[in-house]
């Protein structure tokens, strides 16, 4: 019998881990599936007895998804800035990947731990700068959704003292986000990192992870555009919600009041408390939108938050499909 050769038995290595690991990823994928249907019974059945306007959901709808593909564009563009080549098209089949797992993981932000590893295995020498560049998406993305919380400090007026503080105390954080972000982009260049080097065992993965977060040293138009873009998501969130409240209500509270109280709601959802955020979502929105001076007679700002869950839902599921079919994955992520 002939003994195999090393190149071989690495060759059947290499071939036993990716048959493990597409296996994690199926499972993970079909339970995730499978938890989401059964978390959508109740909100479908809460949505079903509400009369709507159909338009308005539509619309709705629209701008979640929106939502969803200009954050997967601006993931894109820092993954670009960190000199791997990742096309539009998979950019997008893993940000929906992120999105499907982040309604089943502890938080809302543990879908991205998923996308980073299976973005990482497309790359060959860049690895560690693509788990990076899944860091600072979800940094930068938690600077927009503050600057869009903060809004409300110079538009809104007559709100409790607990809006009051929560606007400022996401204004003032917002803006120690964005003078670190400037910074990073006009002295990035000076900072010394080749002491992480001298880490024992991590000291080279450290150095090239930190490496990758001064990704804006000399970019101001990368910061502009990822900042306008993490607003942007948010602002669609936003909208989304009170075409929701409209739809399905026949007095509502402002546009103003949506921006006051919807941010800060989504905030605490990211918070590693339950799958995907839910019920911290629907709370979170309820105890914000009673802070209103004047909540509208009849409105149910759980209703709202519910049929909204569903949305996000009906876009994991839309995620998932995309991600089986197997459209825009490629070898190789520039392709």
């Amino acid at each position: 019998m002939t003994t195999p050769s090393r190149d071989e038995i690495a060759k059947r290595k290499k071939i036993r881990r990716k048959w493990v690991w597409n296996t994690i990823k199926l499972t993970v994928l079909a339970a995730s599936v499978a938890w989401i249907v059964l978390q959508s019974r109740k909100d479908w059945d809460d949505f079903v007895a509400q009369e709507k306007n159909w338009s308005y959901l539509g619309l709705a709808f629209f701008f979640v998804v929106s939502a969803h593909l200009v954050s997967y564009w601006r993931w894109q563009l820092l993954v670009n800035s960190l000199g791997v080549p990742l096309s539009t098209l998979t950019a997008i089949r893993l940000g929906f990947l992120g999105t499907l797992l982040n309604q089943v993981s502890i938080g809302s932000v543990g879908g991205d731990l998923f996308k980073a590893i299976e973005a990482a295995q497309r790359s060959k020498d860049k690895k560690t700068e693509v788990v990076a560049s899944v860091l600072v998406d979800r940094a930068v993305g938690l600077l927009g959704l503050l600057l869009v919380a903060s809004i409300g400090v110079f538009f809104t007026q007559d709100l409790s003292p607990r809006l009051v503080a929560i606007q400022w105390g996401a204004a003032m954080m917002s803006g120690v986000g964005l003078v670190t972000l400037l910074l990073v982009g006009a002295l990035g260049a000076k900072v010394p990192l080749e002491w992480l080097r001298r880490f024992p065992v991590a000291g080279h993965t450290i150095f090239r992870l930190a490496k990758a977060c001064m990704i804006f040293q000399g970019r101001p138009r990368l910061i502009v555009e990822v900042i306008v873009s993490s607003m942007l998501v948010h602002t669609c969130f936003t909208f989304a919600c009170y075409l929701i409240s409209s739809a399905l209500f026949s007095t509502t509270p402002s546009v103003a009041e949506h921006f006051a109280t919807i941010p800060p709601a989504m905030a605490a959802a990211t918070l590693p408390i339950t799958p995907g955020g839910v019920g911290v979502l629907e709370i979170a929105i309820a105890g914000l939108f009673r802070e209103l001076p004047l909540l509208p007679d009849g409105y149910s700002p759980v209703i709202m938050a519910t049929t909204f869950r569903f949305f996000l839902i009906c876009v994991s599921l839309i995620g998932a499909l995309y991600y089986f079919s197997g459209f825009g994955n490629r070898n190789h992520p520039g392709h």
